[in-house]
């Protein structure tokens, strides 16, 4: 009986004594990990990538600039401008882009709309040459990519935006479409489409914002979207055919934000903006964020590495990256990065930052 009674009052104590110390491993794993911080960085841009209108974006080996002004694109390395390319079709047609990026070998490829004179306004994808004359070109008909990217050197591109012909007259409200689609330019046609809008909290509207908000990389054979509007991070397996998504702890947006009923809603006293927003090949995510404090005027910026947990997603701070626009050198924003890299600017220097993951 006394046997007993001391099994039944040491088991708990060794029970809670367990808990106790997987709770501490828990807390030091985590201490650990939000302790890791940024490396020094391993190399530099020879210049200052800074642009009175616009931004430009770090994608694999290349430096990405659109300018808003004229449908061209500048293509830069870590020491200066190395392509610019004016996009142009027939019969002075009107040129809009809306993204770009390089494939391995070199090749560029655009995306946006271009309306002739006469006729209707086309969505394409295309490939142009140091000239601007784009061939081969994909007419996607009635849906607008905004975003694009490819996991296979381009032979196929990946395409996330809109559909122009999805309002219902009828209904008043967005007929649900696929807003990731795949397009071959073997044919110039859709060879995918999935990601239906109904499963996207804005709807239609959630595939229509501009990066950062908005951003679609490629890494092997895994697709990773950061849906802005809907606060996802979205992953798909080309190979197993699968759709992943994590919801992500909601932030501020650039746009004015409603309830149910179409009203307006009041600005929080802290804004938490999206800055910049990268997937390494690696699969790792990182965000940067500006923290505006409405009362006081104040931002404090700073990097975050995304931890999956089940389908949510919460953010780790990297230690030695929360600044402010007051202390020059302090991490600015994420630019972008090299597949292995990190590219980065600080606040008041004269050039992007290039440094290897945290660890």
């Amino acid at each position: 009986m006394k046997r007993r009674l001391v099994l039944a009052l040491v088991l708990p104590m060794v029970a809670l004594t367990y808990v106790a110390a997987q709770q501490e491993s828990n807390m030091l794993k985590a201490a650990s990990f939000t302790q890791a911080t940024l490396p020094a960085p391993n190399s530099t841009t020879a210049y200052h990538p800074f642009w009175s209108l616009g931004r430009g974006f770090w994608k694999g080996d290349n430096l990405i600039f659109l300018d808003p002004r004229v449908p061209r694109v500048d293509l830069y390395d870590k020491d200066s401008i190395h392509k610019s390319v004016k996009v142009k079709f027939p019969d002075n047609a009107d040129v809009r882009l809306y993204d770009a990026i390089v494939t391995a070998d070199g090749h560029l490829i655009v995306t946006g709309w271009y309306k002739p004179d006469v006729g209707p306004l086309h969505s394409f994808i295309g490939m142009p040459d140091i000239e601007g004359h784009v061939s081969p070109i994909i007419d996607t008909g009635n849906f607008g990519p905004k975003t694009i990217s490819t996991c296979d050197n381009g032979a196929t591109v990946w395409a996330f935006g809109r559909s122009r012909d999805s309002w219902n007259p009828q209904t008043r409200v967005h007929d649900a479409y696929d807003a990731l689609r795949q397009f071959s330019f073997s044919d110039g046609k859709m060879a995918t489409s999935l990601l239906s809008t109904s499963a996207l909290s804005m709807g239609p509207d959630a595939a229509g914002a501009n990066p950062p908000d908005q951003i679609m990389q490629c890494h092997d054979k895994t697709l990773g979207i950061y849906v802005g509007l809907s606060d996802q991070w979205i992953e798909y397996d080309t190979y197993a055919n699968k759709l992943t998504r994590w919801q992500l702890p909601k932030r501020f947006h650039h746009w004015a934000e409603q309830d149910s009923q179409g009203k307006l809603l009041p600005d929080p006293v802290v804004l938490k903006f999206v800055t910049g927003f990268v997937m390494l090949d690696s699969g790792v995510v990182y965000a940067s964020f500006d923290d505006h404090d409405n009362s006081s005027g104040k931002s404090v910026l700073g990097l975050y590495r995304l931890e999956k947990n089940g389908d949510q997603g919460t953010w780790i701070p990297v230690a030695g990256t929360e600044g402010n626009y007051t202390q020059k050198g302090t991490f600015h924003q994420l630019e972008g990065t090299d597949g292995k890299n990190l590219v980065y600017s600080r606040f008041g220097e004269q050039c992007w930052y290039f440094s290897s993951a945290p660890q």
